[in-house]
């Protein structure tokens, strides 16, 4: 597969659920894999037709012929890309905002009693520091077997505008191709020299960071619950919830070798180590 990073910028801010702590519903960090993956098969879908069966068949297609990593904030001001644990407090300071929400009763139209709640974001653009105020980017990549999709060079769908979240009260999460934004046989995921790529995924020794979500090979790193919204043939994408996955964010490696993003259902998008591959 050829690897090909990519930078995007966000538009609206952008809402990744991860989970909720009483009013507030918790945002991460960064973009996971899956996300990605179902955004691009979203576009593929409405383009194709907007049926049921035209997003299960863009939706085919694109796991097929794609496996995307995830997306990071670039800090432009440290000229590095934040890793979403390690960089927590980073990330909670400058990038994420809280906005305020209430549920509506659509009989009285008045708010529901104890309805009150924050949705955690992130931010369209820099909170605070010598970037405040300008759009806030997402690095990573993705590993293809063709140059287009559904009749169009990938990059394409990219330019015309994804929608990486489904909140319609946060902005739909809207984002564009950074210019320059599409790099084919970049040598590094996110731009970052430490994370070194191949066609057989992302190059790790023994120590080395696995930035993001990780099936296996990691260590220094708790064990949690992975779950991510996928596609429902008769609800429609983010309706529904796979068996849940266990995961160490940001974990070091303990079994070197290339690192692919998993393909399978429960999971998918995250970290996973290729047997067999030469790194």
């Amino acid at each position: 597969m050829q690897f090909t990073g990519f930078t995007l910028e966000l538009e609206t801010p952008l809402h990744i659920g991860a989970g909720r702590g009483g009013m507030l519903l918790r945002g991460h960090g960064f973009v996971p894999g899956h996300v990605v993956s179902y955004a691009l098969a979203a576009a593929l879908g409405k383009a194709g037709g907007g049926r049921s069966a035209d997003f299960a068949r863009a939706l085919d297609l694109v796991l097929r012929e794609t496996r995307c990593g995830p997306l990071f904030i670039r800090d432009a001001e440290e000229n590095r890309v934040l890793s979403p644990r390690r960089d927590r407090e980073r990330i909670e300071t400058h990038y994420l905002t809280a906005r305020n929400h209430v549920t509506l009763d659509p009989q009285t139209c008045s708010a529901v009693e104890t309805a009150l709640f924050e949705v955690e974001s992130i931010a369209a653009r820099t909170l605070h520091g010598p970037q405040r105020g300008q759009p806030v980017q997402l690095a990573g990549g993705l590993w293809h077997t063709v140059p287009r999709l559904a009749g169009k060079p990938i990059q394409d769908w990219f330019r015309s505008g994804l929608l990486l979240g489904g909140e319609l009260k946060t902005g739909l999460g809207r984002v564009r191709l950074a210019k320059p934004g599409w790099m084919p046989d970049a040598p590094h995921y996110a731009q970052q020299a430490a994370w070194p790529v191949n066609q057989q995924g992302l190059r790790r020794s023994t120590g080395d960071l696995l930035p993001g979500p990780s099936l296996d090979g990691g260590t220094d790193a708790p064990l949690q619950p992975w779950l991510g919204r996928l596609f429902d043939a008769n609800l429609g994408f983010g309706r529904r919830f796979p068996g849940a996955a266990l995961a160490r964010l940001d974990a070091r490696c303990l079994t070197p070798g290339c690192y692919f993003p998993a393909t399978g259902e429960i999971g998918l998008g995250c970290w996973t180590r290729v047997d067999g591959a030469a790194h």
